[in-house]
């Protein structure tokens, strides 16, 4: 076929190609694919994750508390090791436990995601705490069930005020979650890369803070707070 027959054929072809159900790609996917270059650029080569990260972040307050709450963080492995959101968190708790700040050390971890709360006991165990002074539950599956899971087992043991342990750009939610259960919280965020160099790292941010601001949106709106 010429490249003159070819081209007066296209417009029979492209009919045959309609009439069989294959219509070209919609007119949305090219704006679609647009947005998405636009997001990865802003996101591996501006401060935009970093100003996202600075308005969700909340200031560390470090005081005496009834009870250091870590938050789960990521469940276990493969080979039973702590993922190392989980051990972060984990580390943290600990430490703040080693300093006096408060009597008991809660250690939480997510339904289904392993035996994370149970790993971190083990963990809390090396480092010196004692059975007596630790809690370690599978509190839920999101946020708000862990939560509440974890507000009722405190109140049980007449805890007020609360050291809370979890990454920086979770505390937000997390922190008005229990605030609105009517708990005095202490943010003990952990600090990891808040203004990382690598545009790799930046996407990484980006991404956690879009949707760690989208499910703030969607508790407000569901009205937990």
């Amino acid at each position: 076929m010429t490249r003159s027959t070819a081209w007066r054929s296209w417009p029979r072809r492209c009919a045959l190609r309609r009439s069989r159900g294959c219509e070209p790609a919609p007119v949305i996917v090219r704006p679609l694919g647009v947005a998405a270059l636009a997001l990865f650029f802003f996101g591996a080569f501006t401060p935009l994750p970093t100003l996202l990260y600075a308005r969700l972040a909340v200031p560390t307050r470090i005081g005496p508390a009834d009870a250091i709450v870590v938050l789960a963080g990521g469940g276990v492995l493969g080979d039973g090791q702590l993922s190392d959101t989980s051990r972060r968190r984990t580390a943290l708790g600990i430490e703040l436990y080693r300093d006096g700040r408060a009597p008991l050390l809660v250690l939480s971890g997510a339904l289904g995601a392993g035996a994370e709360s149970a790993a971190r006991a083990v963990l809390a165990r090396t480092c010196g705490v004692a059975d007596a002074a630790m809690l370690a539950v599978a509190a839920g599956h999101t946020t708000h069930e862990e939560v509440a899971t974890l507000a009722a087992l405190l109140r049980a043991r007449g805890v007020r005020r609360v050291l809370l342990v979890t990454d920086g750009s979770h505390m937000r939610r997390a922190a008005r979650l229990f605030e609105a259960a009517r708990f005095e919280v202490l943010p003990a965020p952990v600090r990891g890369l808040d203004d990382p160099p690598q545009p790799g790292e930046r996407i990484l941010l980006f991404h956690e803070t879009l949707r760690e601001g989208l499910a703030l949106l969607y508790y407000e709106v569901a009205g937990y707070f």
